[in-house]
């Protein structure tokens, strides 16, 4: 005899794992970056969102689990993020506009952010990102470093200042903003490790959780460091721009800024 609607069995329920850490007010959470036995999988493209909570920033792609998870009184759902190229400024543009862009090429590139407090287009060359931080600190103070203070559907970025002689490092990292619980903030990021940013390359993001104003886990807290982006590197928030098509072309100074990352 077939089951009635009302005989079906309701969404599963598990067990938050103990990996998981939430947001101070419960909100939302993510596998603790302590805790994780590898980066770029499944598990850390994660973010569990209390069912009380407003739905985070999505883009295409983006699947819900209909397990239910449970901690104490509070239930979660699993939003998962999926694969896609790394590069971290291309990844941020990406949900800034809430769609996929044209990816760089020999040929051609595309702008689509700016800096908030200036509003200073991003991403056309090292020296014009260095520049743009460098505006928005003598602008407004506040609004940068650790003050920092993106919402959900902006990015931050950390620019480095100076570029060590014959060391391959990273100019700058993106990471947008999905959700926030008070000052503490979500975000979903690509990486490129030591080498180049590579847009033909994909893997799950990781998911990582900063707090506005605070010196230790800020972003620029995080990443304003001896051995991150430089003590002397800016913390920005970068919203959408454009977005705007540019060719590529053979002088140094007008061309793209390499998209890489140190981490």
């Amino acid at each position: 005899m077939p089951i009635r609607k009302s005989q079906r069995l309701a969404n599963p329920i598990k067990t938050l794992p103990d990996s998981v850490k939430l947001t101070d007010g419960k909100q939302y959470g993510i596998h603790d970056s302590n805790k994780k036995a590898t980066t770029g999988n499944k598990e850390t493209a994660s973010l569990f969102v209390n069912t009380t909570a407003p739905k985070p920033k999505t883009f295409e792609g983006v699947l819900t689990s209909p397990t239910r998870y449970q901690r104490g009184s509070d239930s979660f759902e699993r939003r998962q993020y999926p694969q896609a190229p790394q590069d971290c400024m291309h990844n941020a543009e990406q949900f800034l506009h809430s769609k996929e862009l044209p990816l760089p090429n020999k040929k051609q590139y595309t702008l689509a952010s700016k800096e908030k407090v200036t509003g200073q287009v991003l991403g056309d060359s090292e020296a014009k990102n260095i520049k743009a931080s460098q505006d928005a600190m003598e602008k407004n103070k506040k609004a940068v470093g650790v003050g920092a203070n993106p919402k959900p559907g902006e990015a931050y970025g950390i620019i480095r200042q100076r570029a060590e002689p014959d060391v391959v490092q990273s100019p700058y990292h993106f990471a947008p903003v999905v959700a926030r619980d008070g000052k503490q903030t979500l975000t979903v990021e690509q990486t490129a490790g030591r080498a180049d940013a590579k847009t033909t390359n994909t893997a799950h993001p990781i998911l990582d959780m900063y707090k506005v104003g605070d010196t230790k886990d800020s972003f620029q807290g995080r990443y304003g460091t001896k051995d991150g982006y430089g003590e002397d590197a800016i913390a920005i928030v970068a919203q959408k721009h454009g977005p705007e098509t540019r060719d590529v072309t053979p002088e140094p100074s007008e061309r793209p800024a390499k998209r890489r990352k140190l981490f």
